[in-house]
């Protein structure tokens, strides 16, 4: 606890209060207030996974939550999916890293020759395979299936804002051990919403989009996995299949416990640039 309030001290002392707006201190700012909200005891109890999570390609803490979750449950075939996914930021790059293969769905994706020479030698390894296609409820298996990756995986990531739940819903049945799903952290968790479904909907930026977190929650135990937590940013949760819980999570199931409100603003802390994953 005295290294965490010196810490804070460092970042306070070191924050410019001139008035004068500058990177470095909306960065150090960030960092402080990241390192209060990490104070909250919920967090030190035993099991939880907010103490894990740490950014390497993630835009938040996922990269170290998801590392945690598999390193629990165990990983398979070190096979992903990813929708919704930017070469340099994303869920999944840390999996490229560690040897797994996968496949990134997102229709804004470059060519494969405008992408880094270190993502054109995964996808000629077959290593790495995309699919440049909005992807939504009607073809989201269809899109898995035609490259592979619609059984025998570890992860499926989804995070593309408007049709999130209906794609997770659909995508359920596939049985990955893990789902890490983004969720509306503007909403309250016990509030029962989803927006509606439109296969061509894209997120216009308003607050109705994707789903509370209840709603996801109460789908996915029907579908056989629990919530065992949330990213602090209030972003994306967390979803472990039941047979591989196993008492290794802290409350699982329990939205109103793991629900965390949407923190955009943490994702200003300075960090070196994102660089593409390396060959394994």
């Amino acid at each position: 606890m005295n290294q965490v309030l010196s810490k804070i001290g460092q970042v306070k002392a070191n924050i410019d209060i001139s008035g004068a707006s500058s990177a470095r201190s909306a960065s150090l700012l960030c960092e402080l207030v990241e390192l209060q909200l990490m104070q909250n005891v919920m967090y030190q109890l035993p099991q939880s996974l907010m103490p894990f999570r740490q950014k390497i390609f993630s835009h938040y803490g996922q990269d170290g939550i998801i590392a945690e979750i598999f390193r629990r449950i165990g990983d398979g075939s070190r096979r992903f999916v990813e929708t919704g996914v930017s070469p340099a930021q994303n869920n999944t790059n840390l999996l490229l890293l560690k040897g797994w293969r996968g496949l990134w769905i997102d229709a804004g994706l470059a060519k494969d020759e405008g992408l880094s020479t270190n993502l054109q030698i995964l996808l000629r390894e077959g290593k790495l395979k995309i699919s440049r296609k909005l992807v939504n409820r009607d073809n989201g298996r269809t899109l898995l299936s035609s490259r592979g990756f619609a059984e025998d995986l570890d992860l499926i990531s989804i995070g593309i804002d408007y049709n999130t739940h209906h794609i997770f819903t659909e995508l359920l049945s596939l049985q990955p051990r893990m789902f890490c799903v983004a969720y509306n952290g503007m909403l309250p968790a016990d509030l029962d919403w989803a927006a509606p479904y439109d296969a061509k909907a894209v997120w216009d930026g308003s607050t109705l989009h994707g789903a509370t977190l209840g709603t996801i929650s109460a789908a996915a135990e029907a579908g056989g996995y629990s919530l065992v937590g949330c990213e602090l940013s209030g972003t994306d949760a967390f979803f472990v299949r039941h047979d591989l819980l196993q008492g290794q999570f802290l409350r699982p199931g329990d939205a109103m416990f793991h629900w965390e409100p949407l923190r955009m603003h943490l994702g200003q802390m300075q960090r070196h640039r994102s660089a593409m994953p390396l060959p394994a």
